[in-house]
């Protein structure tokens, strides 16, 4: 058992640093646009992104993809994110996101079309699971697809979708059956141009990203895009929890730029006549955000390096997952009371890297959820969160 990386892991990451500087200029104006509803830039950087080799990661050679360990990928996704949110957004949907499903579960034309669309930069997708009444109990999902010839039409509403109005397409979960258990429950590739397909304006997250909702109204979708009719909640949920590990990477990503940033503060910034990094006290919070950061590293790498033979395991995902955005959320505000009053202000980047990592205990699961899961999997028992009179199950 090696915790080293080796030397090509390293010779990875430092190009990918080089790549990173390079598009960061465009990155910046990708997101100042965005904010403005202009995905023009955002567009450019995903193709020059392509270009780069910073998309579809771990996706398969044969569809334009970098075919690397997922491993690797998180590295690099990780590596991303600490030179900038938006290319590590990019970098983390187009390779641990939702396209992973179609890898999973699509057919050949399907992966030809998705896979390969996202490997060249050609178009992006997000994953559509929540809903107003479903959040943590994503079973109670009400959006329902019936199969008409060789349509699908589909009614119901997601919220809290990321990304939706830059990319193309939305991988959405649904009920193809009335039983109201999770056996209905299938997924579909909805085309954001597709008839009684709606988009909202969006809403702010405290990240600075646009969280939307989308609205199916009778919306027709060529059959040919479903994925899985029923049956599916257990595998997508499995191949979600790649995604998971991405989202988490993204944290670690963040909470290391906070760090590094605080670190070379401490060493610059002089009270009482003397370096902050002088005092005992400032030193010994270094050192624990630093061992928070080499543990919630390491939980992950563990869960990554161990996919060898298949999809993570639920477990490991879910104690890194919990670990990690609680030591991120750590990291940062530490970071944040090291620069004191400039670690508040907008102008220094360490505020904004708490707002990222955030949001980490909330989505992908929320971190009481996970530990329900752990407690669960401890103790061999189904932890069923559902009250005995719902008619909800996820059998």
């Amino acid at each position: 058992m090696d915790f080293q990386l080796t030397d090509s892991q390293r010779e990875l990451i430092d190009a990918t640093e080089k790549l990173c500087r390079q598009l960061l200029p465009l990155a910046k104006e990708a997101h100042e646009a965005e904010a403005q509803g202009d995905f023009a830039p955002l567009q450019r950087l995903r193709c020059q992104m392509a270009e780069a080799g910073l998309l579809a990661l771990n996706m398969p050679q044969e569809y334009g993809g970098m075919g690397l360990p997922l491993l690797e990928t998180l590295l690099l996704i990780q590596t991303i994110q600490r030179a900038d949110s938006t290319m590590g957004g990019l970098a983390h949907r187009t390779s641990t996101g939702a396209i992973g499903a179609v890898l999973e579960l699509g057919t050949q034309a399907q992966k030809s079309r998705f896979v390969a669309g996202v490997a060249r930069g050609e178009i992006g997708v997000s994953i559509g699971i929540t809903e107003p009444d479903a959040g943590s109990a994503a079973t109670a999902m009400k959006t329902r697809a019936r199969i008409e010839g060789d349509d699908v039409i589909i009614n119901g509403q997601k919220i809290f979708i990321s990304a939706a109005r830059g990319h193309h397409f939305t991988m959405l979960y649904c009920r193809f059956g009335n039983t109201g258990r999770a056996s209905d429950i299938g997924a579909i590739m909805v085309p954001h141009d597709a008839p009684g397909f709606t988009c909202s304006g969006g809403t702010l997250n405290m990240a600075g990203e646009r969280q939307y909702e989308l609205y199916f109204d009778d919306c027709r979708v060529p059959r040919a895009n479903v994925l899985a009719e029923s049956r599916a909640f257990a595998k997508l949920i499995s191949v979600y929890n790649v995604e998971r590990l991405g989202s988490i990477s993204r944290m670690l990503g963040s909470a290391q730029a906070a760090f590094d940033f605080a670190l070379q503060y401490v060493q610059e910034r002089k009270q009482f006549g003397r370096e902050l990094a002088d005092f005992q006290g400032l030193q010994w919070m270094l050192a624990d955000m630093k061992v928070k950061f080499e543990a919630a590293q390491l939980l992950t790498w563990r869960a990554a390096a161990n996919t060898a033979s298949g999809l993570p395991s639920p477990l490991e995902t879910s104690v890194a997952k919990v670990y990690v955005a609680q030591a991120a959320k750590e990291i940062c505000d530490d970071a944040i009371q090291l620069l004191g009053g400039y670690g508040y202000m907008t102008e220094y980047p360490v505020e904004g890297r708490y707002r990222e990592v955030r949001g980490g205990s909330i989505y992908g699961g929320t971190l009481q959820i996970h530990k329900n899961m752990i407690a669960g999997h401890l103790l061999g028992r189904k932890n069923s969160q559902w009250a005995t009179t719902s008619g909800e199950s996820t059998e």
